[in-house]
């Protein structure tokens, strides 16, 4: 069974914030682990960052996140 995940749009809603602020967090390196799925084989315009929900908990766990 595949981990459940979040995509870029999902975090931002789950904070609080902006998609564009959570693109910006992660260039930065800040925030939980995420990777990147490749572009072959899905329509364009299909979210490619994946924020496991695992990374997701133990970051907001870590740095006293309260979710939305």
């Amino acid at each position: 069974m595949t981990e459940p995940y979040l995509t870029n749009d999902q975090l931002a809603a789950r904070w609080g914030l902006q998609p564009a602020a959570i693109k910006n967090q992660r260039a930065r390196g800040i925030g939980p682990k995420y990777y990147t799925i490749s572009r072959i084989g899905f329509p364009a315009g299909t979210p490619r960052v994946r924020y496991p929900l695992s990374q997701v908990l133990a970051f907001e766990e870590a740095n006293q996140i309260t979710p939305n």
